[in-house]
């Protein structure tokens, strides 16, 4: 949501009054395509109206300073770029890698104010660092190059500085959808890049974002297991990079043969990513057509994937507060409804889609279980980023 009057509050609290203008960049939500990115797959990923809004001013001294509420200010001279061990996994890392990308790329730079107010929530998959990375090179392309930064141009600027500064080896999926904005069917494996198609989301649902108690907190390894296991089968198994390079049919003929150094569940992860390649390609087909009920079978079959054979549903062991126990209560409520697990899992939050007259009971009972704070009517933004008012 777009909040101007919290974002100047708080600008005016740190920084002299100074001709400011306002920007917004949103979150993303991933509507389908579990872990596929990372070996060149489909996915469906979409904006949604959970963002960072920020009141700027440009600054003559090069000196880029930040302030967001709750977190500790800070600031940099522009000219001073180069990667540091102490930015890593920080605020500063990512602002200072955004800048470095966009010089890199030979577009200008300069120095600015900024007071950042945000509603996304703590924890839920909504990509909070993407959505930042596209605030920050969209203020720096309206306030020094025109408006002129193509939204994969941005999208790749962000993963270059969650690579290189942040210290996170993130695909290019939660990008695209905080800089696209709208609903967008993602083709990672294309020999130029990833092929991005938009389309409207015209279904008569309504999505709600459950955010679990559970924490992302020392998770690393499990994420980083899923695409290499994958890939562990690709190299192994049939002798490619990555799984996108083996052919469906040869896969099915040769996946059941005992293999030396793969594990069962990293062949069970490997039939998720072809299964699911298939269940996006019918979803966007529906989106297209209109079909309620295949894209709701859709994401059902990809919510039993993800905990059958991906399983990242929830931390082994950790069952309470899970993702995947917020599944279950949500599939004991719902009657036409669908629901799954919203990006990397193990914790963080789930995605539900209802039809309008099943909505304001679903979200009750889960409010009534999670706390109203932590049930979020949520909907598409359309767009990317936007300097607001202009």
């Amino acid at each position: 949501m777009i909040d101007i009057t919290g974002a100047s509050a708080l600008y005016l609290s740190s920084f002299p009054k100074a001709n400011t203008r306002y920007f917004y960049s949103h979150g993303r939500l991933e509507i389908l395509g579990n872990h596929t990115d990372h070996n060149h797959g489909l996915c469906l990923v979409s904006g949604v109206d959970l963002g960072i809004t920020a009141c700027v001013a440009p600054r003559d001294d090069g000196i880029v300073s930040i302030i967001s509420q709750g977190y500790r200010p800070f600031f940099f001279p522009n000219s001073d770029l180069a990667p540091s061990p102490r930015d890593r996994s920080s605020t500063r890392g990512l602002t200072r890698g955004v800048l470095a990308g966009m010089k890199k790329l030979g577009f200008k730079i300069g120095g600015f104010s900024a007071a950042l107010v945000s509603d996304i929530p703590a924890g839920s998959g909504v990509s909070s660092s993407a959505c930042y990375e596209s605030l920050i090179a969209h203020i720096v392309d309206v306030l020094y190059n025109g408006k002129i930064l193509s939204p994969l141009a941005m999208a790749k600027i962000g993963q270059f500085a969650e690579n290189d500064y942040f210290g996170k080896p993130c695909g290019l999926l939660d990008q695209i959808g905080t800089s696209f904005g709208g609903m967008c069917y993602l083709d990672f494996g294309g020999l130029d890049g990833v092929h991005v198609e938009q389309v409207p989301f015209s279904l008569p649902l309504d999505i709600t974002l459950v955010n679990t108690p559970s924490s992302h907190a020392g998770l690393n390894d499990l994420y980083a297991s899923i695409p290499a296991d994958m890939k562990a089968v690709a190299r192994n198994v049939f002798g490619k990079e990555t799984l996108r390079e083996v052919n469906k049919a040869d896969f099915a003929r040769g996946i059941c043969r005992p293999s030396v150094g793969v594990s069962e569940r990293a062949k069970l992860r490997a039939q998720h990513f072809f299964d699911e390649n298939e269940r996006v390609k019918d979803a966007f087909a529906s989106l297209r057509s209109g079909n309620v009920v295949s894209f709701l079978e859709d994401v059902r079959r990809s919510e039993a994937s993800s905990e059958a054979l991906l399983a990242n549903t929830m931390v082994p062991g950790r069952y309470e507060n899970s993702p995947q126990e917020a599944v279950d209560r949500a599939n004991k409520i719902l009657k036409n409804g669908a629901c799954r697990i919203m990006g990397g899992g193990f914790a963080g939050s789930i995605l539900a889609f209802t039809p309008h007259d099943e909505t304001e009971s679903f979200r009750a009972a889960m409010a009534a279980y999670y706390g109203k704070e932590n049930v979020y009517p949520a909907a598409i933004f359309e767009g990317g980023p936007i300097v607001i008012g202009a």
